[in-house]
C-alpha cells in the first residue's frame, strides 16, 4: 500500500503539469502580408472529451477588435467545427472525440500602413512581423482561470523561415525551437515576437546577454551607434544604481511605426512599453522626435524594469502614482546622477516636464479614484500619477536627506522594497510603501499621503522643508525649483 501511494505522491505532479505544456508551430509564407503567419497549436487533456475552448484577446493593450486579425479556415481545419465568440475572447471547438486537440489559424494585419494612430496591432509584411505574444498565441481557456504565478510550459518552432529573416523574442534570438517555460499574463502574453531584417547589436553584463534589435532607417540623426550606445549607459547605470545583475537575458526592440521620412504627422510622438525580459520602443519616425526625447523613453521605460515588473503593483492603476511617477522621478534623477544632464539641464526638466505640466493639467487634483477609472480614456488624466507621483518622490527624496543628515535618501529606500518585494514575493501597497517610509523617517505620513496623493491635493512646496540649496518662488502662479549653486549641493548622494 505505502508502495501504491509513494508511486501515486511521485505520478500526480506530472499528470497534472502535463496540462500546462500547449505547443505551436509558425510557419514561413512567401506572401505574409497576404497570408499572415500560419500558427498550428497543439494540446493535449488528460481525459478524452469532444469540446474545448481557446482564448484569445479580443482588446489589448488600447487595440479593440483584435478578432479581425485572426483567420481561421474550414480547409485547414476539416475535422472540427468551431465557433468565433469575439466579446468572450473565446474560440469554442467541437470534434470528435478524444484527448488531443490541434487548431490551425492565421494571423493577419488588419490595417495599411502607414498609420500614427496605431501601436500595437499585429504588424506582418514580406519584409518583417512585429507581434505582441497576446496577440499571436492562442491558449486553452483554462489557462486563463489559474493563479497569476502558475506557471506553464510553451513549445515553440519555427518552420520554413529563411536565414535571412531573423527571429528575436523576449526568451531567446535567432532560436527556431524554444522551450519557454514562465507564468501567462506576465510572462508569455507580457512578451514580444519579432522577425524579419532587423539589425542585432549585443553586450554583457557580469556575463548576462543584452540584445538591441532593430529595423529600418531613423530621423534626426538616430544612427544605430548613438542609440546602441546609449542603450549599453543607461542599462549599466539602472543595474548599477539597483545593485541587482540577476537578469539573465534582456532584450530591446524598436520598431518604427511610420517609415515615411516626410510625415504628415505634425508632432512629437514615441511610445515604449516595459514587458517580460525587454522592453519595446515604437515611435512615429517623423522630424519632430528629437534625440532628447529618445534620452528620456530609454532611462523611463529600462526603469520599469524594476518599477513595474520586479516592484510589481498590487491594484494596478490604483499605484500607478508610483510605478509611472517614482519611475518618471528617477528617470530624471539618474540621468543626472550618470552625468548624462547637467545639474542646470535636471533643474529646468524638472521645472518644465514635471512641475509646470501637472500645474497646468486641469485634471491635476482628480482624487486618486478617478485615475484608476479614467487613466485609459483621458491624455490629461493619464499624465496626472506621472508628475503626482514624481513630485511626491522628490519631497520624500528631501525628507529622507534631511532626517539622516545626507546619510540616505529614497535611493535607500527603494533598494530595500526591492528586496521585500523580490524575496518576499509580495506586491507593492500603499500599507507596504508608507510603512517602509517610517521605518525611514521615523514617524507616520499617512495623512500626508492621503491628502496629497490619494485625494489630489497640491503640494504647498514653498512651505516645505529642502535640502540646504534648494527652494521654490512661485513664478506665473506655478512653484518653480530654484538651486543654489553656492551651496554644497548633495542631491545624488551614493
Amino acid at each position: 500500500m505505502f508502495k501504491k501511494l509513494l508511486f501515486l505522491a511521485f505520478i500526480l505532479p506530472i499528470i497534472a503539469y502535463s496540462q500546462h505544456k500547449v505547443s505551436y508551430k509558425i510557419y514561413y509564407d512567401e506572401d505574409l502580408a497576404k497570408n499572415g503567419l500560419k500558427v498550428q497549436v497543439d494540446y493535449k487533456l488528460k481525459k478524452a472529451t469532444d469540446t474545448l475552448s481557446f482564448y484569445y484577446a479580443n482588446e489589448n493593450w488600447g487595440e479593440n477588435d483584435l478578432f479581425k486579425n485572426l483567420i481561421l479556415l474550414k480547409e485547414e481545419n476539416p475535422d472540427i467545427i468551431f465557433e468565433i465568440i469575439p466579446e468572450s475572447n473565446k474560440i469554442k471547438i467541437l470534434k470528435k472525440k478524444g484527448t488531443e486537440f490541434s487548431l490551425i489559424y492565421h494571423i493577419r494585419q488588419d490595417f495599411t500602413d502607414p498609420n500614427h494612430k496605431i501601436f500595437n496591432r499585429p504588424r506582418i509584411n514580406n519584409t518583417f512581423f512585429h507581434i505582441l505574444g497576446k496577440n499571436l498565441f492562442m491558449v486553452p481557456f483554462s489557462f486563463t482561470k489559474m493563479p497569476d504565478e502558475q506557471e506553464f510550459e510553451f513549445s515553440v518552432e519555427w518552420l520554413n523561415f529563411p536565414e535571412k529573416f531573423k527571429l528575436h523574442n523576449n526568451f531567446a534570438s535567432q532560436a527556431y525551437r524554444q522551450k519557454i517555460k514562465t507564468t501567462l499574463w506576465y510572462g508569455f502574453y507580457n512578451s514580444l515576437f519579432i522577425g524579419g531584417d532587423y539589425r542585432f547589436y549585443s553586450f554583457t553584463i557580469k556575463d548576462k546577454p543584452i540584445y538591441f534589435a532593430l529595423r529600418d532607417e531613423w530621423n534626426n540623426g538616430f544612427t544605430d551607434d548613438f542609440l546602441f550606445s546609449n542603450l549599453k549607459k543607461a542599462i549599466q547605470s539602472q543595474r548599477d544604481f539597483w545593485q541587482d545583475y540577476d537578469q539573465d537575458y534582456f532584450t530591446i526592440t524598436m520598431t518604427p511605426t511610420v517609415s515615411q521620412k516626410d510625415s504628415l504627422y505634425k508632432g512629437y510622438s514615441t511610445t515604449g512599453s516595459a514587458i517580460k525580459n525587454a522592453f519595446m520602443i515604437q515611435g512615429t519616425n517623423n522630424p519632430f522626435n528629437d534625440k532628447k526625447s529618445y534620452l528620456y523613453l530609454f532611462h523611463h521605460e529600462l526603469m520599469h524594469e524594476w518599477i513595474g515588473n520586479k516592484i510589481q503593483n498590487k491594484h494596478e492603476e490604483l499605484n500607478y502614482w508610483f510605478s509611472e511617477g517614482f519611475t518618471d522621478y528617477y528617470t530624471y534623477k539618474n540621468r543626472l546622477r550618470i552625468k548624462d544632464i547637467s545639474i542646470d539641464e535636471w533643474q529646468k526638466l524638472f521645472n518644465t516636464e514635471v512641475i509646470k505640466s501637472h500645474w497646468k493639467n486641469p485634471e491635476k487634483n482628480i482624487p486618486n479614484y478617478k485615475i484608476k477609472d479614467d487613466f485609459w480614456k483621458s491624455r490629461n488624466t493619464e499624465k496626472v500619477p506621472y508628475r503626482r507621483g514624481a513630485i511626491f518622490a522628490f519631497w520624500l527624496d528631501n525628507q529622507l536627506m534631511l532626517k539622516t543628515n545626507y546619510q540616505k535618501s529614497l535611493d535607500d529606500l527603494m533598494r530595500e522594497l526591492l528586496k521585500t518585494c523580490t524575496e518576499k514575493k509580495v506586491k507593492f501597497t500603499d500599507e507596504l510603501f508608507l510603512d517602509l517610509v517610517q521605518k525611514y523617517l521615523e514617524q507616520d505620513i499617512s495623512y500626508f499621503f492621503q491628502k496629497h496623493i490619494i485625494s489630489g491635493q497640491d503640494i504647498d512646496l514653498t512651505k516645505e522643508k529642502w535640502i540646504d540649496g534648494f527652494s521654490f518662488l512661485i513664478a506665473d502662479g506655478i512653484p518653480q525649483l530654484e538651486i543654489d549653486k553656492t551651496k554644497n549641493l548633495r542631491y545624488t548622494i551614493k
